[in-house]
C-alpha cells in the first residue's frame, strides 16, 4: 500500500526525486492545500531537472473520456526541452483510474503523472488503484484544524521575524478558513503590513485580515448548525452574492464538522458543552463560545458522521450539476439546521 500521510511528506518528495513513482494522486476537499502539495511535487521535479522548470502538460477528466489513450501517449512522449516532464490531470476520477491502469503495462516513460482530485471516499476506484500499486502514490490532503492553522500562522510570521499577540492569534485562527493557499495569502499581506516591527497586534489583524466574507462564513455555519436556518440562509445568500463559490461553502462546512467532532466527543464523555468551549485546548474565541456550546448540546458523534457523508454527497452532486451547485449547498445546510432544531425541541420537551 502506497499512501503518504501528512507526516510522510518528506518521504514522498524524496521518492519523487529518486524516480520511484510513475504517478501521484493528490486529493482532498481543501483545494488550496491540494494545489500547494501539487506545486511542491512540481518543484521537486524542477530540482531533478537541475533547476529547470519541467514541461507541464495539463489534461482533465473530460478529455480522457473523449480520448482514453491520451494519457498513455503523453506518458511516452519525450520532452522538447529535455529533462523530466509532468502530466497534470485535473478533476481526476474514474476515467483517470482507467487511463492510469492501462499505462501500467507500458514501459515507464520520462514523465511524472500528477492526478488532482477533490474529496474521495475510501472505496473510490481511483484512490484504491493509487494505494495498491508500489509505483503509484496516494496523497490525502486534510483540512486544517484550528491547531494546524495556528502552526501555519506562527511559522509564516516567524519567517519575517514576527511574533503575534495571543488575542490577535485567536482572532486570526477564527478568521482564516480551510483553504491553505488563501490562508498563506492573508498572512503574506499581514507580514507586509507589519514590516519593520517585531509583533503583530489585534489591531493589525483587524486592519488587514478583516475579510467580511470570512466572518460571514463562520457566522453562517454557526447559524445552520445551531438550528437558526433563517439567519443561515440570509448569510449564505450574501456570501454567494459576493462571489463565494458553493464548493468553498461545502468545504468550509466539512471543516466545521471536523472541528466539532472532538468537542462533541468530549461532551459525549461527560463534559458540559460550556466547559468544553471554554477550555484552552478548544481554542474558541470567547465571543463565539455561546453559539458553539449550543451546537455541542445538540450534535452527537453519530449525527456528525452523517453530516460528513451528506457533505460528500452534496459535493459530488454539485460537481455533476454545477448550474445547481448553490441550491445543492443550501439544501444540504438546511438539512443540518432542521436536524439541529429538531434536537433542540427534543431536549426542551
Amino acid at each position: 500500500m502506497t499512501a503518504y500521510r501528512p507526516a510522510d511528506r518528506r518521504r514522498l518528495l524524496a521518492d519523487v526525486r529518486n524516480g520511484k513513482l510513475r504517478a501521484v494522486l493528490v486529493y482532498g476537499s481543501d483545494a488550496g492545500g491540494v494545489a500547494e502539495q501539487v506545486q511542491a511535487i512540481i518543484e521537486t521535479v524542477r530540482q531533478v531537472n537541475g533547476g529547470e522548470m519541467p514541461e507541464v502538460v495539463t489534461l482533465d477528466e473530460d478529455l480522457l473520456k473523449e480520448d482514453p489513450g491520451r494519457l498513455a501517449d503523453e506518458s511516452q512522449a519525450i520532452s522538447m526541452f529535455g529533462g523530466k516532464r509532468v502530466i497534470r490531470v485535473r478533476d481526476a476520477g474514474e476515467r483517470t483510474a482507467d487511463a492510469v491502469a492501462a499505462l501500467l503495462d507500458l514501459p515507464p516513460g520520462d514523465s511524472l503523472i500528477i492526478a488532482q482530485a477533490g474529496a474521495l471516499r475510501p472505496g473510490s476506484r481511483l484512490r484504491k488503484l493509487f494505494e495498491a500499486k508500489a509505483e503509484l502514490a496516494a496523497v490525502p490532503v486534510y483540512e486544517d484544524t484550528a491547531r494546524d492553522i495556528e502552526m501555519v500562522i506562527r511559522e509564516t510570521l516567524e519567517k519575517d521575524g514576527l511574533t503575534i499577540e495571543p488575542e490577535a492569534l485567536a482572532v486570526l485562527v477564527e478568521q482564516l478558513g480551510a483553504d491553505r493557499a488563501a490562508t498563506r495569502n492573508e498572512l503574506e499581506k499581514l507580514a507586509l503590513y507589519c514590516l519593520g516591527r517585531k509583533r503583530v497586534s489585534l489591531e493589525d489583524v483587524r486592519a488587514i485580515c478583516g475579510d467580511v466574507s470570512a466572518h460571514a462564513m463562520g457566522d453562517m455555519l454557526d447559524a445552520f448548525f445551531a438550528g437558526d436556518y433563517a439567519r443561515g440562509v440570509r448569510l449564505l445568500a450574501a456570501l454567494l452574492a459576493e462571489g463565494v463559490q458553493p464548493a468553498g461553502v461545502l468545504a468550509a462546512a466539512a471543516q466545521h464538522v471536523q472541528r466539532l467532532k472532538p468537542l462533541v466527543l468530549a461532551v459525549a464523555a461527560g463534559e458540559s458543552p460550556e466547559a468544553v468551549v471554554k477550555s484552552r485546548t478548544a481554542g474558541i474565541f470567547f465571543r463565539r463560545q455561546p453559539v458553539m456550546a449550543r451546537q455541542l448540546a445538540v450534535w452527537t458523534p453519530e449525527l456528525l458522521d452523517r453530516a460528513a457523508e451528506g457533505l460528500l454527497k452534496a459535493t459530488a452532486e454539485s460537481r455533476r450539476h454545477p448550474d445547481l451547485a448553490a441550491q445543492i449547498a443550501e439544501r444540504c445546510l438546511l438539512s443540518f439546521s432542521i436536524q439541529a432544531r429538531r434536537r433542540l425541541r427534543q431536549r426542551a420537551a
